[in-house]
């Protein structure tokens, strides 16, 4: 039938030329067909096709913290090429899921200044930059840098953090070594699908950059964010903005959050990616207050990914994967699902761990270095940290049995 057609619009065409062609004028084609007359023939272009349709595979976790018992462990590791710490082993069981993403995000709390600035843990962390390699062989490629911690090392060991981070082969958002490079938004491109990248903070924990340093931190503010994510609508797909932001220990988003991500909708960012509660808080999909139909995708909390810390609930987080969709020329967010870990250490601090809870045995709970602090937990208990927190549409089939 399309042939039928075609030869049809070029007879008709032909009577056009031959017998009004003074009458004629290309420019007044319809816009769907371009038409073209040449000494020998007419040319008909047709407009460019759609974009071939494409689906991205996305992972995102938590924070990751590196206390003096991790720390020790990591050292006690053997490893070749002359590095002092391994931290691969912490990374190995969720490494698949990361590794099977084409785009894969993690929450860097603590920062990476050097062995000069000394290695310690809260309430002043400096990790060593040997982590940095074992974070990227595990497949992570967008770091967050804009933490409460970001400035533990002073504004010397953040400039370090930031230009050694700078070195490595991944995209960091969140530290900034000048007002330029502030403004220059992190854009990724993955089969022509790109993605601007935004980072903010609440906090610094009152820890001021010094004067003398040039160093952007961006703080928590809803002008700068309404500046920044509209500067990104205009050279990306998609807006993705990773929030610093709620109320450590908290299961549910405080007011400040859920009116940052109601304006954040608004303002037409896709996906919020939130850390630092070190528990997990809700995933929702936050309608747009201005009624035009668009929802971003809010991850309140997903917890810590990697943390010795002392309670049970701070051992729960959770992988947030979905899927990033081009049909016919839309893009969109799709099958968001939060696939939740466990961190496990000894009460020797020793065998720094992160696991699938789905794959967490009940004596695995029951001996969690927990006992240190004179704590205990279970799986059942471990596990409703998650049901009690994530609706089910974003969890596993698997999370049903639990209940």
């Amino acid at each position: 039938m399309k042939k039928i057609s075609l030869i049809l619009i070029l007879i008709s065409l032909f009577i056009l030329f031959g017998c009004a062609e003074s009458a004629y004028d290309p420019t007044d084609a319809p816009n769907s067909i371009l038409l073209e007359k040449t000494s020998d023939a007419l040319e008909i272009s047709f407009p460019e096709p759609y974009p071939p349709d494409a689906t991205l595979k996305f992972a995102g976790v938590g924070d990751n913290i590196m206390y003096n018992g991790t720390m020790r462990d990591a050292k006690s590791v053997a490893i070749e090429g002359g590095r002092k710490y391994n931290f691969a082993p912490i990374y190995e069981n969720i490494r698949p899921i990361i590794e099977g993403a084409d785009i894969a995000f993690i929450n860097q709390e603590t920062p990476m200044a050097g062995e000069k600035y000394g290695y310690d843990d809260y309430p002043h962390f400096n990790s060593p930059q040997d982590l940095a390699y074992d974070i990227i062989e595990a497949g992570f490629d967008i770091v967050n840098l804009a933490t409460n911690h970001m400035l533990d090392a002073g504004s010397e060991g953040l400039k370090d953090t930031i230009e050694f981070w700078n070195t490595m082969p991944v995209t960091t958002i969140g530290g900034y070594l000048n007002e330029e490079d502030f403004n220059n938004i992190r854009v990724t491109k993955t089969e022509d699908i790109s993605i601007a990248w935004l980072s903010f903070t609440y906090s610094t924990n009152g820890i001021r950059l010094k004067n003398g340093y040039d160093i952007v931190i961006p703080y928590e503010n809803a002008d700068t964010i309404r500046e920044m994510v509209t500067k990104a609508n205009e050279i990306a797909d998609l807006v993705f903005v990773s929030m610093h932001w709620g109320s450590e220990y908290k299961f549910k988003p405080n007011q400040n959050q859920k009116n940052l991500a109601s304006m954040m909708a608004g303002l037409g960012v896709d996906v919020i990616i939130g850390h630092h509660p070190h528990v997990l808080q809700p995933v929702e999909w936050v309608e747009s207050p201005n009624g035009d139909g668009h929802r971003t995708l809010c991850v309140y909390s997903l917890g810590n990914i990697a943390a010795e810390q002392d309670h049970d609930y701070n051992l729960v987080g959770g992988i947030i994967t979905f899927d990033i969709v081009r049909k016919k020329g839309e893009i969109s967010i799709q099958n968001p699902i939060l696939v939740p870990t466990v961190y496990y250490y000894n009460r020797s601090f020793y065998k720094n761990s992160i696991h699938l809870v789905k794959d967490f045995t009940d004596d695995m709970a029951k001996s969690i270095g927990l006992s240190y602090y004179g704590r205990s937990t279970t799986l059942d208990k471990l596990r409703s940290y998650v049901t009690n927190t994530i609706s089910p549409e974003f969890l596993p089939e698997y999370t049903k049995e639990w209940n």
